[in-house]
């Protein structure tokens, strides 16, 4: 049962980097909540602003069978949204991981799996909600506060809760099938197929028009020819 242990504490550099290193150690379905994060980090390694107020959290799976890390972060954001929805919040998934309200960011995913001579042994979700805290004048124009969308302050460990019971529900219904649970995830994203978009590879800022979205990965047809990542930054429009 994910989230049957919770740790909750008042400050952690990082919950993911705590699940990191305490992983052998803990069970699975672990999840380690801090109420300031002083080193939290996104998508390539970027600082992310984790003060009081917030939701920040890490859930620490260590699957029985081989399976894409990825099909953790997809069962987790579409947790959340479903979780949101609950409350009249409608929020989308940014591909292939962060979640917006009304084109700006509420919330963003990490996950890290954990290899040992090319076995997955566990994958760690850290996840960063916007909830009661302010967010920083220089990024209002692109982030939003769950406090701000609906003009009052949240319990975070109810949030917590409802967020973690989708989560358990959604894991046992497509555990055995994750193609089903990409079919939903694909529903729920900003990005379709067709779309132009613009986005960053190898440093430079491209446009071009999204052919097809995978299980894990994104194929762009740009400047004559189709680009097939994994990994890639999509500029907000």
């Amino acid at each position: 049962m994910i989230g049957e242990r919770t740790i909750w504490v008042a400050a952690l550099p990082s919950t993911n980097q705590f699940l990191k290193e305490n992983w052998q150690r803990l069970p699975n379905g672990t999840v380690v909540v801090a109420e300031y994060q002083s080193a939290g980090r996104g998508r390539y390694n970027r600082f992310w602003h984790s003060p009081e107020g917030g939701l920040w959290f890490s859930v620490l799976f260590k699957p029985r069978k081989q399976i894409k890390p990825i099909f953790f972060t997809k069962l987790c954001s579409v947790a959340i949204v479903r979780a949101l929805s609950s409350m009249k919040i409608d929020v989308r998934i940014k591909w292939p991981n962060d979640l917006y309200y009304d084109k700006k960011k509420l919330a963003g995913i990490l996950t890290e799996g954990i290899f040992e001579e090319n076995t997955l042994r566990a994958v760690i979700v850290g996840i960063g909600i916007n909830v009661n805290n302010d967010i920083p004048k220089e990024l209002k124009y692109k982030a939003i506060a769950l406090s701000q969308i609906l003009s009052r302050t949240f319990d975070l460990k109810v949030l917590l809760k409802m967020i973690l019971k989708q989560v358990n529900q959604l894991l046992k219904r497509y555990w055995s099938k994750p193609e089903a649970l990409t079919r939903v995830w694909k529903g729920l994203l900003l990005q379709k197929e067709g779309m132009e978009v613009s986005f960053i590879y190898e440093d430079q800022v491209k446009t071009g028009k999204i052919v097809r979205i995978e299980d894990d990965k994104i194929h762009i047809l740009t400047e004559g020819q189709e680009l097939s990542v994994s990994s890639l930054e999509i500029l907000d429009s």
